[in-house]
């Protein structure tokens, strides 16, 4: 019977065309690991690496010195401020 059958419209089917950099570099790593059984894969990551880096860029006063350099311009520049301030209130 045609009195119950209810219109339904035609589905769309999107096929979604997405470009994903991370997995396509991944699926090539794993391409290489695969075909690679000799000494010619080297691996990036490798134990003890995050401390190398850290202690390659800076040295450990590093942070020390940015605060003392910040700290010095803070000076610098309240002590402008209060002279413009002083020469304003003198006149």
């Amino acid at each position: 019977m045609g009195f119950f059958n209810l219109y339904k419209p035609r589905e769309y089917g999107y096929r979604y065309i997405y470009y994903d950099p991370k997995k396509e570099e991944k699926n090539e790593r794993e391409k290489l690991r695969a075909n690679a059984n000799d000494e010619s894969y080297q691996p990036k990551l490798r134990r003890g690496i995050f401390r190398e880096m850290a202690d390659k860029n800076k040295n450990k006063n590093f942070r020390v010195e940015q605060m003392r350099k910040s700290n010095l311009r803070l000076v610098i520049i309240l002590f402008a401020m209060l002279a413009i301030l002083y020469y304003i209130l003198s006149n």
